[in-house]
């Protein structure tokens, strides 16, 4: 164990260079015996997840604007899924894109964490997305609708 002197020149102890010396010292325990002090666990603190800031759509509401997602609606096909043209309620004009699912568990919290993000995303560069839909295995996204034409 190392020795320090203090601004009074008066010897102090220090605190043990190596764990295994405080361990060798018997006098840091009440019994004498060699133990080793876990340190405390400090409580995991879960932070609750910022709140999706757009609104769940109604599946019922979609299929209505949509025809049922059928070929009338249809506006473009990719590797991600279809995109389909609807009015909603509220009378905006939506790219509704219906997404291939995967049958991966981690898909679920992925899909939402992209939801969450996206949610957040304002830019006039940008479609804003407007809403979003989760029944089972369908996962829809509904983004403003590019008038002027596809945002390729």
């Amino acid at each position: 164990m190392r020795r320090w002197l203090c601004c009074t020149c008066q010897v102090e102890e220090s605190y043990p260079s190596h764990e295994n010396e405080r361990l060798k010292s018997p006098k840091n325990y009440p019994d004498g015996h060699h133990k080793k002090v876990p340190a405390p666990v400090k409580p995991e603190v879960q932070k609750a997840a910022p709140p999706i800031e757009v609104p769940a759509l109604p599946l019922d509401e979609l299929k209505e604007k949509t025809d049922n997602f059928g070929s009338k609606a249809l506006i473009g096909e990719g590797s991600y899924g279809r995109v389909y043209y609807a009015n909603l309620e509220n009378g905006k004009a939506v790219a509704v894109k219906e997404l291939d699912v995967s049958s991966e568990p981690e898909s679920n919290v992925e899909f939402f964490t992209q939801v969450l993000v996206v949610s957040r995303l304002k830019h006039e560069n940008l479609g804003e997305l407007l809403g979003y839909c989760v029944k089972g295995n369908l996962r829809v996204l509904a983004y403003e609708f590019a008038t002027m034409g596809s945002l390729d």
